[in-house]
């Protein structure tokens, strides 16, 4: 059979251009170091296996391997990153096998080679990134340098989406977004974060793109003209103070400009700091004298300085950032580094990798904590949707950090509030998190952290998740934690309701002991695989309480009783045979907005489905809306035991100096959870709100004393 021209053209090509020695040389120009026997076999061997194989856009595809291998030999890896670039497809796209890597490549290449080749297609979608990210992380604390692999083959694929369909070329950028970018900025390989941010946003915003880019063209020549005229007398000044240095200066990246634009809503022509200088000089103590004088040339915005150098990102970056009021009044940031900065702030951790891992064992621990911390969490995290959005969040620049009272440092993504730490330095410590303290000052869970600052977690063994909690938290972390311990104690709790409910049937309808129907045709009747299960659903108001009076109806003796039950179309709300309700179900029970009921109030019940019991005063009119069968009588468990939340608004009053300590302590003694605080002060006049979670009137009742008892306290109020 005659093959047709796209087939021959890649193979002529092949023939003509496919050389294993010019391949092997151009990769040793790139760096010396590598071993030229292991990566001539190494090209020979790929060339074998991917011959007459082509790429989309009709070239050969070793054209791929040989393109990843040199961006790998351009950031000075060692032989072997560089050989398992080459060889990272051949497992995926060919008939050579893992084992056969290893036979003739050795152990070390072989398992770099595994980490990067994607999971089988038997997979598709959401599940098949996931599962890839998760074997790909499992193998990044072992060989780090995988990471460049990663990226290099990412980058690569990135300049040949334009031969692929419109809906591939928004998928793979979006998942370049999400995961790649953010994992090139976690190991400051920044060459590679903008270049995939660039060429992603290309495709995923056309218009966005195009418009920054034939703006930033036409204004080409002013923008030089303007990073000239800052260069110009930092050059003199340096110079001047024998301050050896090279200084450069760019606009800003496509995406970066863009996400500003988005951020302040304005147009790319209203933005004045998209302007950049780097100063690179020889030594730290010049960094600081460069900083200094160039303060002196241009007013600095001092919530703009950050101080890398001090304290280094966690991808070992480091700099000193400062934006100026330059000249025309635009903003201008300046970065100033020294020489081996600048070659950490290019390659990153890549930079270090190159030397054989040139970290103190303790430096590399800590600059890949993230990896372990991702993979602690994979059993935790059952869903494929929750591990990716983990994985993103893990992957984003941690802007906010705070010490634990050890000196911990805890990194936190901007926004991160006190229950984000609590969860961040431990999970039991998030769970009973009842707020912080820091510098003398009580904060609430749902407070910013304060940057820099050391802040010691309040917790309490009755304080328990609320799904209120997952509106506060900002980290996946928190999230999943929550949404896990909700999950598994709304799962016992519907257990324990719809147990309750199942006896109280029973007893209801009086269905004698012998008679009770066997638990396997009870699973079979509800097709539930347990008798757990089908408790769980009953308790979920899953299973309409007529199923169950159908049911039964089968195993009563009692034909008088049915008879009356069908003459007056009640079926299960006997009134002498209330359901006991209590803190063992508390997220089942839903409290009525409109008669807001208290524990202790006579009560009724209705049985709404996936939501459990909506609880109303006996008295509440909207129960004439619903039908008698939907209703049931309820009784409160014991005070003592009780422990459901509800809100509640105290208004105080107070003069003098009152410690805020004071009262945060009043209320904590009473097992009250506070939610949120707003006080001012007025010439001495102290007036605020205490929003808190409390479980009944009578202790309500205690805090209003216990507050009244504080001196400079001479007004309380519930509201």
């Amino acid at each position: 059979m005659m093959k047709s021209n796209s087939e021959i053209i890649p193979k002529i090509f092949y023939i003509l251009s496919m050389n294993p020695e010019e391949i092997t040389q151009s990769l040793i120009d790139r760096n010396p170091n590598l071993n030229r026997d292991l990566l001539l076999k190494a090209v020979s061997f790929i060339i074998d296996a991917h011959k007459e194989q082509a790429r989309k856009s009709g070239e050969p595809y070793i054209k791929h391997p040989i393109e990843v291998a040199k961006t790998l030999a351009d950031l000075k890896m060692d032989s072997a990153v560089v050989v398992t670039g080459l060889l990272h497809d051949v497992v995926e796209d060919t008939e050579h096998s893992s084992k056969e890597i290893q036979e003739i490549f050795g152990t070390e290449i072989a398992e770099m080679v595994d980490s990067v080749t994607k999971i089988s297609d038997i997979q598709k979608g959401i599940d098949r990134t996931a599962e890839t990210f998760k074997k790909f992380l499992a193998y990044i604390s072992k060989h780090p340098q995988i990471v460049a692999i990663k990226l290099a083959d990412r980058l690569n694929n990135m300049y040949t989406l334009k031969y692929l369909s419109p809906e591939r070329q928004k998928s793979i950028s979006k998942e370049t977004l999400d995961y790649y970018a953010p994992l090139a900025h976690r190991l400051g390989l920044y060459s590679f974060k903008f270049e995939l941010e660039d060429m992603a946003f290309k495709y995923l915003n056309p218009d966005e793109y195009t418009a920054i880019e034939n703006h930033l063209q036409l204004t080409h020549k002013e923008r030089e003209e303007y990073i000239n005229s800052i260069i110009f007398p930092i050059n003199i000044k340096l110079n001047l103070e024998q301050i050896d240095c090279d200084i450069k200066g760019r606009s800003k990246h496509f995406y970066s400009i863009y996400e500003k634009m988005k951020n302040r809503g304005c147009k790319i022509d209203e933005l004045y700091d998209i302007f950049a200088i780097r100063i690179i000089v020889n030594q730290i103590t010049d960094c600081y004298m460069a900083l200094g004088h160039v303060h002196n040339l241009w007013m600095p915005l001092y919530n703009r300085f950050k101080d890398y150098i001090a304290v280094p990102k966690p991808n070992l970056y480091q700099s000193l950032h400062t934006t100026v009021i330059g000249p025309q009044g635009k903003l201008v940031e300046v970065q100033i580094r020294t020489k081996d900065m600048n070659e950490t702030a290019e390659h990153g951790m890549a930079a270090h990798w190159a030397y054989k891992f040139n970290l103190k064992h303790e430096e590399l621990e800590k600059s890949l904590d993230w990896v372990d911390k991702i993979n602690k969490m994979q059993n935790d995290i059952p869903s494929s949707i929750e591990f990716l959005g983990f994985l993103h969040e893990s992957l984003l620049p941690e802007d906010s950090y705070a010490w634990t009272p050890q000196g911990m440092k805890i990194s936190l993504p901007a926004g991160a509030t006190i229950l984000d730490f609590a969860f961040a330095v431990h999970t039991d410590l998030g769970l009973h998190c009842v707020g912080a303290r820091t510098a003398g000052s009580f904060l609430s869970i749902d407070t910013p952290i304060p940057i820099g600052e050391t802040i010691q977690i309040l917790q309490s063994d009755s304080q328990e998740p609320l799904e209120a909690w997952l509106s506060i938290v900002k980290t996946q972390k928190a999230q999943i934690a929550i949404r896990q311990w909700l999950r598994k104690t709304i799962t016992a709790q519907s257990k324990l309701l719809g147990k309750k409910i199942w006896q109280r049937e029973l007893q209801a309808l009086k269905i004698p002991d012998a008679d009770i129907p066997k638990e396997e045709d009870i699973c079979l009747e509800f097709n539930t695989q347990s008798i757990s299960s089908f408790y769980e659903n009953l308790g979920k108001s899953e299973i309409p309480i007529k199923r169950i009076f159908d049911f039964l109806k089968r195993y009563s003796s009692d034909s008088y009783l049915w008879q009356k039950l069908k003459l007056l179309n009640v079926f299960s709300s006997i009134e002498d045979t209330p359901i006991s309700i209590g803190h063992n179900e508390r997220f089942l029970l839903n409290y009525a907005p409109c008669c807001n009921p208290l524990p202790g109030d006579q009560v009724r019940g209705l049985l709404k489905n996936g939501k459990g019991i909506e609880i109303h005063k006996e008295n509440c009119k909207i129960l004439n809306k619903f039908p008698q069968k939907q209703q049931f009588s309820l009784q409160w468990e014991q005070p003592e035991t009780e422990k459901h939340e509800f809100k509640c608004v105290l208004q105080l009053e107070a003069k003098g100096k009152v410690a805020m300590e004071d009262i945060f302590r009043a209320i904590s003694k009473h097992n009250a959870f506070v939610k949120k605080t707003i006080f001012e002060n007025k010439e001495g006049l102290i007036k605020g709100k205490v929003e808190l979670l409390a479980y009944n009137s009578a202790q309500v009742k205690n805090i209003e004393l216990s507050l009244q008892a504080i001196a400079g306290v001479h007004k309380i109020k519930l509201l």
